[in-house]
């Protein structure tokens, strides 16, 4: 015996409500990124002539006293490639720094 299955069953609808759920969030993750406030910041000294160390933010001097994480954001079409360091400089205080690496700036993550 052969069961027809509706292009439109409760399954069916059920799996694309699925699809676009996932389309929303990966669009919204997306404009997240895109409309994330960033500061340029002056970089004073590096360790390993790699790692941050100290950077001035906003007329403030900033110690970097640990590196939590790194990565690297691949250069996309729109974008080009990044560095991304989260730091913490002092009790309660953690920043997102990241150097664009075509042209070697330094900003921080708002």
């Amino acid at each position: 015996m052969v069961q027809r299955i509706s292009a439109l069953s409760p399954r069916s609808s059920y799996r694309h409500g699925q699809d676009r759920i996932g389309l929303v969030v990966w669009l919204r993750a997306r404009l997240e990124e895109l409309t994330r406030r960033v500061e340029p910041v002056d970089l004073l000294d590096q360790r390993f002539n790699f790692l941050p160390r100290s950077f001035r933010w906003r007329g403030d001097l900033w110690r970097v006293r640990s590196i939590e994480r790194v990565w690297e954001q691949p250069c996309a079409s729109w974008r080009p490639s990044r560095r991304y360091f989260e730091v913490t400089c002092g009790p309660g205080s953690c920043h997102v720094l990241f150097q664009d690496l075509r042209i070697g700036t330094w900003h921080v993550s708002l």
